[in-house]
């Protein structure tokens, strides 16, 4: 087909179309085209392309296939029809379609870095890296292919190898924001933090939407704030031992052990400090115009508000359970001094239960409503729980009532957790 026949523009205006990413202009043009031509089989790949990027599904993969019947041999739509069984979630179908492709044009660099992505989602770094090379003897540039092998590298960690792969993808494509997100993730591993915000900007530069990298350039801005590092190696250090404990590995058990006392003592001001910094590093002027928001306003604070705001109701709410509970103990008559190892041990499992509650709730959705009247009950549970404790007017029925409130509360809650999830 020779450049600047009508053939030739057509095809070309609907490849940047499908570039560009506006697939209803493109699946208009296509259907323009085989409604002179119904047989053109590009014609059919480039609709099938263009339903797939409108997650039209079930459309794609029927035009796909009228494709295949009009062109057994056509290997661009064994391609799509792999796109779309990977979307729709069917693996074998995926695998047999990528086959197809593969066997009728093995050195297709862009079937063998698809081929290599798969090996990776099947755990198979090694066997990525071979597919990947294989793509890379003949087309040493192609993007796909040196993405494929940077991501097998670094999963197997072979990291001097890796390096060399990073600086010949950003050198063949410097506007490709990919190259610059996993230049940034190798910067981070290395603790080169003001290299890796200087990437992870120049993503949010070319794909100013890419949520990768905006998590990635906060997350470097974090790590070059000291109070920021000591928060990051406290969080790893608590899940080392809330996960090894979980798996049952000795060493984070002897950790847990060895925190026990110190944690009880200081659980509270270790919630206050990582409060605190969570806060402070996402109200950091850089890290707020990451996110497009004026350094003089603060809607970040009634959003902290919103989205921890459910989780403190509950940690104060179940503070006021407790002091009803370590209330009706020593009324039973249990010594005050047989309580110190249970104290302890219970202060520690609920800190680290608070800790791990806020740690969830920063990965959810904003709530749609406001926590307030959550908080204000709990905190005057609360108030009300230590004053019955503490006045003794108020035995036995003050404390106890507070008590059946507060286990009566903490049930609806949890009967809620567990309807919503």
């Amino acid at each position: 087909m020779m450049p600047g026949t009508p053939a030739a523009r057509w095809q070309d205006a609907v490849q940047n179309l499908l570039d560009i990413h506006r697939p209803e202009q493109a699946e208009r043009l296509v259907r323009q085209q085989l409604a002179l031509n119904p047989q053109d089989v590009f014609a059919h790949i480039l609709l099938s392309f263009a339903l797939y990027q409108q997650s039209r599904l079930e459309g794609a993969r029927e035009v796909a296939q009228q494709a295949l019947a009009l062109n057994p041999t056509a290997s661009e739509a064994f391609y799509v029809l792999f796109l779309v069984e990977d979307q729709a979630g069917q693996a074998p179908a995926r695998a047999g379609a990528l086959r197809e492709a593969l066997r009728l044009q093995p050195f297709n660099p862009k079937y063998l870095a698809a081929q290599a992505q798969l090996h990776l989602h099947q755990n198979q770094p090694a066997a990525a890296q071979q597919t990947a090379a294989r793509g890379l003897a003949n087309y040493p540039s192609h993007a796909g292919c040196l993405i494929a092998l940077a991501n097998a590298l670094h999963e197997q960690q072979r990291w001097p190898d890796l390096a060399p792969v990073l600086q010949q993808l950003v050198a063949a494509h410097p506007t490709m924001p990919k190259a610059h997100q996993l230049l940034g993730r190798e910067a981070m591993r290395l603790q080169y933090y003001a290299a890796a915000q200087t990437h992870f900007q120049e993503v949010l530069r070319l794909a100013p939407t890419d949520a990768t990298a905006l998590h990635g350039a906060s997350q470097a801005i974090r790590r070059q704030l000291w109070i920021g590092r000591a928060a990051v190696w406290l969080d790893n250090y608590l899940t080392f031992i809330s996960e090894g404990t979980k798996q049952g590995k000795l060493r984070a058990w002897g950790h847990f052990l060895l925190i026990l006392i110190p944690l009880s003592l200081l659980c509270i001001p270790i919630l206050l400090f990582m409060g605190f910094e969570a806060v402070y590093w996402r109200l950091h002027p850089q890290v707020r115009r990451l996110r497009n928001r004026p350094d003089q306003a603060l809607p970040y604070a009634q959003q902290t508000f919103w989205r921890y705001g459910p989780v403190a109701a509950f940690t104060l709410l179940l503070l006021a359970w407790l002091t009803g509970i370590f209330w009706l103990l020593v009324w039973l008559g249990v010594p005050e001094s047989s309580l110190g190892p249970g104290l302890t041990g219970g202060l520690t499992t609920v800190a680290m239960a608070i800790w791990a509650a806020f740690k969830h709730a920063s990965e959810q959705p904003l709530p749609e409503k406001s926590p307030l009247g959550k908080v204000l009950a709990a905190a005057l549970a609360l108030a009300l729980s230590i004053t019955c404790a503490s006045w003794s007017a108020t035995w036995p029925y003050g404390p106890l009532g507070i008590l059946g409130l507060t286990s009566w509360a903490g049930f609806i809650v949890f009967r809620r957790a567990r309807a919503a999830a």
